[in-house]
């Protein structure tokens, strides 16, 4: 019995330790861009992409706003998968900790118009590793993520989020932060954190 629980432990510790330093130097850069990060006056864009160097990172993220009218605009969050990065789609039947998820600070500034929206929509599969036994959705291509708001001032205004999800198979929690921003006459969406 001991030797099965000496195996599970040390199988837990190789399967969630791999790539771990990368991704905290990913967070710090957040914080520092000028160390590893690319910022263009403004929204960072594909954050790891950018960099040739960067060959190891697992995912990078790219935040935009689509104008469909005056009032009514698309929020879209690019996920680009690189390496065999994936995570749990926020469409996962199951309740995942590491779930796709966007948070947000409460405003009366918009209302959202519908459900996130996934493209490509993921499909359920059943994976058999311990830590899920059962039945997942993985998002394993490249993804977007819509979100239809409606505005409900003209005035302006500052909404700050982030992203959370486990990116695996490095099993890290990653926090991407944006803020949403109208200045009166444009609204954007963008990285927040250079």
């Amino acid at each position: 019995m001991t030797r099965f629980i000496l195996t599970f432990c040390l199988f837990a510790l190789l399967s969630c330790n791999s790539n771990q330093s990368q991704t905290q130097e990913l967070a710090l850069a957040t914080h520092q861009p000028e160390a590893t990060l690319t910022c263009k006056k403004g929204p960072l864009e594909y954050s790891v992409f950018n960099e040739p160097d960067m060959n190891k990172e697992l995912f990078a993220v790219k935040f935009y706003a689509i104008p469909k009218s005056q009032s009514v605009h698309q929020l879209i969050i690019d996920m680009r998968l690189k390496n065999g990065g994936h995570f749990v789609s926020p469409n996962a039947t199951r309740d995942f900790s590491g779930k796709f998820t966007v948070i947000m600070d409460d405003t009366d500034a918009f209302d959202f118009e519908g459900d996130l929206i996934e493209n490509p929509l993921t499909e359920e599969e059943i994976d058999l590793h311990p830590f899920v036994n059962g039945p997942i959705n993985w998002v394993r291509k490249n993804t977007t993520y819509t979100q239809q708001i409606e505005l409900n001032t003209t005035e302006e205004f500052e909404v700050k989020g982030y992203i959370q999800f486990t990116i695996e198979p490095a099993c890290t929690l990653e926090k991407v932060p944006f803020i949403i921003k109208n200045n009166g006459d444009k609204l954007t969406f963008e990285f927040f954190g250079c």
